[in-house]
């Protein structure tokens, strides 16, 4: 039998109304995301499913754009960031809305469409805190499977994160963190550091701030035109605002958080190589969590974890630092692809490291023109 389509296009003002409702709803899959995206080559499209009383079961912010191949052959992919959003547990439903993700990509002719829903599989935890602000779904995986989708190796977001628990006494999460970091944050305030709430006006500074520290900690970002207005239009909306650590009128560190849907995501930080003996960093981020917390946020997202807790990990030391907050190792899905067309999908995936490779160093080399 055809399979017809069993979700409904919705125009953007209809997600906007929509988009709060689910468990497990993401900045990553806000319309003002979208138009990030959709400046940068992105084309978008919401999707809606409801079940046959009109209840709506879940929705997508999917992504499409048209890549070239070696210059020669032009390719459409789909990406639902952090999506799709369920708001059900029954499997029947969830298939329906694989299915039509399957059948929406099929249709626009994509050669694959990648999801990573936001949704939980293990929590590492030994205390006793609440975890309800977590969307729990350890068996998604194997449903995914069961319905040949396939674990990508191209994990756009992080895997896996550390988050704080914040319905809670700041003494209390202060007691939960590591000897260590406790100190370093003392430590901080008493060498004189001081940390406060950035406007849009500091996006120029705290860019150059980003590339020294991309290029110190090898890693590649994108154009300062990029960041400055993917976080000035978040900042104008309210969803997201600049911390800064400074000692002396300079700064030393920050961090850009987002705030959505009752939680908070630590998700752009930098720092400067000068004082690091301040502790800056310690005092900046628990500074975060207390602003997080006055934002009325239930929870406190590190943004990133290593894949595998393997001290070889490019990750390690920084898993450390998040770890010393008293944070919690959470596992999610991860990104999954399934293949619309495999002989496309698989040149795609074959050509993907070589074009990735040659994008790293053009990038390094812009970053560094941009702060020269």
């Amino acid at each position: 039998m055809k399979f017809l389509p069993n979700y409904e296009l919705i125009d953007v003002n209809t997600w906007n109304k929509v988009i709060e409702i689910f468990p497990d709803s993401h900045f990553l899959q806000t319309s003002l995301w979208a138009e990030v995206k959709r400046e940068n080559g992105w084309d978008p499209f919401y999707l809606l499913w409801k079940d046959l009383q009109g209840k709506i079961i879940a929705g997508a912010l999917v992504l499409e754009r048209t890549e070239k191949i070696l210059s020669i052959l032009s390719v459409k992919v789909h990406y639902c960031p952090k999506g799709p959003l369920l708001n059900t547990r029954d499997n029947n439903k969830i298939s329906d809305v694989i299915l039509g993700l399957q059948f929406f990509s099929k249709k626009r002719k994509g050669i694959f469409i990648k999801i990573d829903p936001d949704l939980v599989t293990e929590v590492q935890t030994q205390n006793n805190d609440n975890y309800s602000f977590l969307t729990f779904n350890p068996d998604f995986q194997e449903f995914l499977k069961k319905n040949k989708w396939i674990e990508s190796n191209d994990q756009i977001q992080f895997r896996n994160t550390i988050v704080i628990p914040l319905e809670k006494p700041d003494e209390q999460i202060l007691k939960d963190m590591k000897q260590k970091t406790r100190y370093n944050i003392r430590l901080s305030e008493r060498k004189g550091v001081k940390v406060r709430i950035g406007d849009k006006s500091d996006f120029e500074n705290l860019f150059k701030l980003y590339a020294v520290t991309a290029l110190r900690d090898n890693f590649v970002i994108r154009s300062k035109n990029y960041y400055l207005n993917l976080w000035e239009k978040f900042f104008e909306a309210g969803l997201c605002e600049p911390i800064i650590a400074e000692f002396d009128g300079e700064i030393l560190a920050a961090v850009i958080i987002y705030y959505y849907s009752g939680k908070a995501y630590y998700v752009y930080g930098m720092s400067s190589e000068k004082n690091r003996n301040l502790m800056a960093t310690y005092l900046l981020q628990w500074k975060a969590i207390q602003r997080s917390k006055e934002k009325k946020s239930k929870m406190y997202d590190f943004w990133g974890a290593p894949d595998v807790l393997n001290e070889n990990d490019r990750m390690w030391g920084v898993y450390k630092f998040k770890l010393g907050f008293g944070g919690t190792f959470v596992k999610t899905v991860g990104a999954w692809d399934f293949p619309t067309n495999k002989f496309g999908y698989l040149i795609y995936n074959f050509v993907l490291p070589k074009m990735m490779s040659v994008m790293r160093k053009i990038g390094f080399r812009k970053t560094q023109s941009e702060i020269e």
